[in-house]
């Protein structure tokens, strides 16, 4: 029997043309997906909605065809009272299909309405963290026609340009993995089709309707499906932008290994405005190991400063600090993570770890007692920074600060260590591998 919080007896009905999606179908839009490795291992979110459920029967027919298999993944937020039954209710449903499954659990430290993006950002945060214990390279997610146009309208009515309007990208690049959506360009008559078809059920979430949200609110409205000419136009356009960014981006833009990225104002400015202020929001999204770009009248305030060269004294956005070269490097702006936004200390629990959204920490010694990965700051005087140190003579005080350390019952144990021969104790690796790459897989769709 459905789980449901509305009418679970009700009859389900589908427009007669809306046809089961058939196997063979899946393949080719996996194949377009890909490649992928032999005998792919994919994780997959399925929260036990109808459209992460049909993914689930999908993937996991086509993964044991390669000689793979699908891990399915339920984030219970905990958000209801019934959330536990129903990670319960799916895992008996993947075991029932031959999908390995596992529940990760997330506490709410908000509510109201900023809960809708923080849950968001957990999911993935939760995710992103499995694939890269386990070695997974592809997440597969279950957004659909009907969510697609969704997000097409939200931008639409915060006055997003062409970029904006060509929706999600059928592939995202993380650092760890890629997010995969098979089912981008599927309406949702045929998925529900396909269950119906399989006989099988699915839960509907409550959230769904709940007008706090504004895609719940959405879905009280005709949200119309633009043509494929039109979504497709709008995709071209997101690639050729997304392509000549990464390429400003190789031309004016130095990374340190440090984490802060250092941006050449002579050729910042003499590019096409469209192109470096994408770059811009880029840069900031890289260096504060976040996920979603800043956008709006702050961002805009900061490119022109940049871009008039006026960029006489620092400047924060987006968890970052923008500031001008050095005397030496006159010409030049840094961006580098402000401290005050810096993730707390981080119990080491793994052989690899992710800190900050944008350090990868490698310890050889997890699970050891009162071992965590903190700010080099936080230890105050008592730890000096290293400023003597040939990796860290080139960066600002407030920089040395804001990179992860390793500490054993607040005592620090290692320091960052940059170069590839240098020995640190506990075997500490530390390297900056944040959450959005500066440049990523180029857009597109199934």
């Amino acid at each position: 029997m459905r789980l449901a919080t509305t009418a679970p007896d009700a009859p389900v009905r589908v427009p007669p043309d809306a046809r089961p999606i058939h196997p063979s179908e899946f393949d080719a839009w996996m194949a377009r997906l890909g490649p992928f490795e032999t005998a792919p291992c994919l994780a997959l979110a399925v929260s036990g909605g109808r459209d992460s459920m049909a993914l689930a029967l999908l993937a996991g027919d086509w993964a044991r065809a390669q000689g793979g298999q699908v891990l399915a993944v339920t984030i219970d937020h905990g958000l209801r009272p019934e959330s536990a039954a129903e990670a319960g209710q799916v895992a008996d449903w993947m075991q029932t299909h031959g999908n390995p499954h596992e529940i990760m659990r997330w506490a709410s430290p908000v509510s109201g309405a900023g809960l809708e993006a923080a849950a968001r950002n957990a999911r993935y945060g939760l995710l992103d963290a499995m694939c890269r214990e386990r070695g997974l390279l592809h997440l597969l997610v279950g957004h659909h026609q009907s969510d697609q146009d969704e997000t097409r309208e939200m931008r639409r009515q915060r006055g997003s340009g062409v970029i904006g309007l060509a929706g999600m990208a059928a592939i995202r690049e993380m650092a760890s993995m890629r997010v995969l959506r098979p089912l981008l360009t599927v309406p949702r008559d045929r998925i529900t089709a396909t269950l119906l078809d399989r006989g099988q059920d699915w839960i509907e979430d409550a959230s769904n309707g709940d007008l706090r949200f504004e895609r719940a609110r959405l879905r009280n409205v005709a949200v119309q499906s633009e043509s494929g000419a039109t979504f497709a136009l709008a995709g071209q356009h997101r690639r050729d932008h997304e392509q000549a960014v990464a390429a400003l981006a190789a031309r004016v833009v130095a990374v340190d290994p440090a984490g802060v990225m250092t941006i050449d104002v002579a050729a910042f400015r003499d590019s096409d405005a469209a192109l470096s202020r994408s770059l811009l929001a880029n840069v900031i999204t890289s260096v504060s190991g976040g996920i979603y770009p800043p956008r709006g009248a702050r961002l805009s305030r900061l490119w022109e400063r940049v871009t008039r060269g006026d960029l006489d004294r620092t400047a924060t956005l987006g968890g970052c600090v923008i500031r001008p070269g050095r005397a030496a490097r006159a010409g030049q702006i840094d961006i580098a993570r402000e401290n005050a936004a810096i993730a707390p200390a981080l119990a080491v629990t793994g052989p690899e770890m992710s800190w900050d959204g944008r350090f990868r920490v490698r310890a050889d010694a997890p699970g050891t007692p009162g071992l965590c990965i903190d700010a080099l700051g936080r230890a105050g005087a008592r730890h000096p920074d290293g400023a003597g140190h040939p990796d860290y003579a080139r960066l600002a005080p407030d920089v040395r600060a804001g990179l992860p350390a390793l500490y054993r019952n607040g005592e620090l144990a290692a320091r960052p260590c940059f170069s590839a021969t240098a020995q640190a104790p506990e075997n500490c690796r530390i390297r900056f591998a944040p959450r959005k790459p500066l440049a990523g897989a180029a857009f597109g769709n199934v």
